[in-house]
């Protein structure tokens, strides 16, 4: 994906944040809609999240390396200003720079801009979801090439850095493949930790979708049961549960 790419998801899912955020300003009761697939949260938290996190990577990378998080704080403002304020700043500090241009992430194998281009529209992406998720009906689709590339992340990024033997195993294999997008991936469970390919193989689970439901599977949000499932289900779950971000 493109710097361009990363900062169009990032503006438009961001914006869509905006305007909930904004509502549930002058809507009573809307802060306080539970996030079906997130418990314990409610709309007011997400928001207040997606804000802190605007906050702290925009202010991080105008300082040249990372904040105090205990110094990020709601400033004397509503929180859609406040969220609005953060996202605006972000998105002008994340366009300022090359995606190549070093700086300090999360991440010990990607220390540059890009890793943070990349995490933030992924940030917006899921948590747009999510919000939409809090009022009735269906949340707008995530778009097949971003789903993708949020499968990826999960995978380059959230486990790597997670404690390997967690995820290890005794070779077992499991086969995701997106229905409407290029994306595949073959996860199989080694003494050493998980080892992930592009590739379509025989595996001990397969498991098939549109490339957001294999997202928000990968993600926690939904369950296999949305997936057309094939071999050993009792896997995906276990695999599921061990992983969720």
């Amino acid at each position: 994906m493109t710097q361009q790419g990363y900062a169009q998801w990032l503006e438009a899912e961001g914006r869509r944040l905006d305007e909930i955020a904004a509502r549930a300003e002058t809507t009573p009761g809307d802060w306080q809609r539970p996030i079906p697939e997130c418990p314990g949260w409610d709309l007011e938290g997400l928001i207040g999240h997606c804000a802190g996190v605007w906050t702290f990577v925009g202010s991080s990378i105008a300082a040249g390396g990372p904040v105090d998080r205990d110094s990020i704080i709601q400033p004397d403002c509503t929180l859609s200003q406040w969220h609005a304020d953060a996202l605006a700043r972000l998105t002008a500090e994340l366009a300022a720079r090359d995606p190549s241009d070093p700086y300090w992430s999360f991440n010990p194998r990607d220390q540059t801009i890009g890793f943070w281009q990349r995490r933030m529209a992924n940030e917006a992406v899921m948590h747009r979801w999510d919000a939409e998720s809090a009022f009735d009906g269906t949340p707008n689709p995530i778009e097949p090439a971003a789903a993708v590339d949020g499968i990826d992340e999960v995978f380059d990024f959230f486990l790597p850095v997670r404690q390997p033997s967690v995820f290890a195993g005794n070779g077992e294999t499991i086969h995701l493949h997106a229905t409407d997008a290029d994306g595949e991936w073959v996860i199989t469970r080694t003494s050493e930790g998980l080892e992930v390919a592009h590739a379509h193989r025989k595996s001990d689970v397969a498991a098939r979708g549109p490339a957001q439901d294999l997202m928000l599977f990968v993600w926690g949000r939904i369950g296999p049961e949305t997936l057309e499932t094939f071999g050993n289900y009792e896997l995906l779950e276990d695999w599921q549960r061990e992983v969720r971000i």
